[in-house]
């Protein structure tokens, strides 16, 4: 019997990534279940890399050296990702790819462990004011209260005793991502996160 191959799921974090890159109202909703198809999937990576070339080359201005690096490094993950598929195993390749962007971003270069810039993320006054405005009258990122919401009524149903196929049913999901919705403790924690560091700012 073959191995089901569990690599392209329902994956609300995914979801969450799409609303980051292009906002909440830009993007439709309860798509995260169609993460699970790996040509959707490369396609929406693919997508926000194009995103994340352009937005390089509108800020790295004044560092070559930089910008040449985080191009190059976009480009490597755009070609693994590319490669997305169910028989293609580049999931190690593409994980690479994003930790060494990171490692540029945050100022190490040459392989030699050291830090060769120190990374300073500008705020215009405007964008300043904006910020601390949204954190401080959203009740929290609308993207998480909605995944970690769907997850509560999923919880609910199955202690109700109601099969993972009827929830699915009643949810408009398939019954692995139900199941997968089911063991997403990692939303609960990124919403109790957000909801203490929420608490924080408005302490201050």
């Amino acid at each position: 019997m073959q191995k089901q191959d569990n690599r392209f799921h329902y994956c609300p974090p995914m979801e969450i990534v799409e609303w980051e890159f292009s906002g909440h109202d830009s993007r439709p909703h309860g798509m995260a279940s169609a993460f699970s198809n790996p040509t959707y999937f490369r396609r929406r990576c693919r997508a926000i890399l194009k995103k994340a070339r352009r937005r390089v080359n509108d800020v790295v201005t004044n560092d070559e050296n930089l910008r040449l690096m985080l191009m190059q490094d976009i480009e490597a993950l755009d070609g693994e990702c590319g490669r997305i598929s169910r028989s293609n195993q580049n999931d190690m390749e593409i994980i690479a790819g994003l930790l060494t962007l990171i490692a540029h971003l945050l100022g190490w270069a040459h392989m030699d462990g050291k830090f060769y810039r120190t990374p300073i993320y500008h705020q215009s006054e405007g964008q300043r004011r904006e910020d601390l405005a949204k954190w401080a009258n959203l009740p929290l990122a609308a993207g998480l209260y909605e995944v970690h919401k769907r997850r509560q009524i999923v919880k609910q149903l199955l202690s109700s005793g109601d099969s993972h196929s009827t929830v699915a049913l009643i949810m408009g999901l398939t019954a692995s991502g139900v199941k997968a919705l089911e063991n997403a403790v990692h939303i609960d924690e990124m919403y109790q996160a957000r909801c203490s560091e929420r608490g924080e700012r408005a302490g201050h």
